[in-house]
């Protein structure tokens, strides 16, 4: 008799898988239990940011004018400090070009002296209309300049020439003789210069003390005269020139010269004070001004 073929063995039920993150080992009695992992927190969704709402029209405008307020007040303080100190800059560039191109050049005033004048012609006679005296004078006047500058040279414009007849201390006045045009002239470096003219009067009128007076001197050669000329003045230095200033010429001590009428013999010469822009400050003038108006 045959075998019969053994019966199939039902399969065995299967066994459970494990969890996820439960070890499958048994853990001996020594061993520690595993910690389960940490689980990550759950975020919370961002939170909803609402958008900024622009401020009102007028807000917005007024901001923008302190905004630019503020600019431009700094801009001009920043202009106006860079134009002070570039013109503080120029100013001491300027000061000390000036002292270096004054220390090169030295310069200095020009010197002039009056020659005792020649000729002087003087005839005092009645006027026929008036039993008043009267004058007629025509007087020479000379100067002489002296430029003791090596570098500066000056140039002299047109003017004139007024002589007068020195009063005295006792209260008489000067008696204006005329006056006569005075050409100009250039006067080069370390040079003499010479300035005449002759003016002319007719019928000077005098009272009879100054009429007396005048005509004693005159026979004695000891009339004094004064001598004013105005002209304008200039300065070159080298290729550079400046522009003409009012100058005038005071001789206070004009004297006769000593010998014939015509002159022909020669005197002592009298300082002229030199007057920038005809302008003269004396302190003593000043002084008895001061005492003469407190009495």
């Amino acid at each position: 008799m045959a075998e019969k073929p053994p019966k199939p063995k039902p399969p065995l039920p299967s066994k459970p898988r494990p969890a996820a993150g439960i070890p499958t080992s048994t853990p001996g009695p020594g061993s520690r239990l595993a910690a389960p992992p940490l689980k990550k927190p759950t975020l919370a969704p961002p939170p909803q940011v609402l958008p900024l709402k622009p401020p009102p029209a007028h807000q917005y405008r007024q901001q923008q004018q302190q905004a630019h307020r503020r600019g431009g007040g700094c801009s001009c303080r920043r202009a106006c400090c860079l134009a002070t100190g570039l013109a503080l800059l120029a100013l001491c560039l300027a000061l000390a070009a000036a002292c270096l191109a004054y220390l090169y050049y030295r310069p200095r005033a020009p010197s002039f002296h009056l020659r005792p004048l020649a000729p002087v012609r003087l005839r005092l006679g009645g006027n026929s209309s008036s039993a008043v005296p009267a004058m007629d004078a025509t007087v020479g006047a000379r100067l002489v300049s002296w430029n003791p500058n090596e570098r500066v040279a000056f140039r002299y414009g047109d003017g004139e020439g007024r002589v007068a007849l020195a009063g005295d201390g006792d209260g008489d006045g000067d008696v204006a003789l005329g006056w006569a045009p005075v050409r100009g002239f250039a006067h080069a470096p370390r040079s003499v210069a010479a300035v005449a003219f002759v003016a002319t009067a007719r019928g000077v009128v005098l009272d009879d003390a100054v009429a007396a007076r005048v005509r004693d001197r005159y026979r004695r050669r000891q009339q004094r005269f004064r001598v004013v000329v105005d002209a304008h003045v200039g300065v070159r230095v080298g290729a550079l020139r400046t522009g003409m200033v009012p100058l005038r010429l005071l001789c206070d001590d004009g004297v006769m010269a000593a010998g014939s009428p015509d002159g022909t013999a020669a005197g002592p010469m009298s300082k002229c004070q030199v007057l920038l822009f005809r302008v003269r400050c004396s302190l003593n003038r000043l002084i008895r001004r001061f005492r003469f108006s407190l009495n």
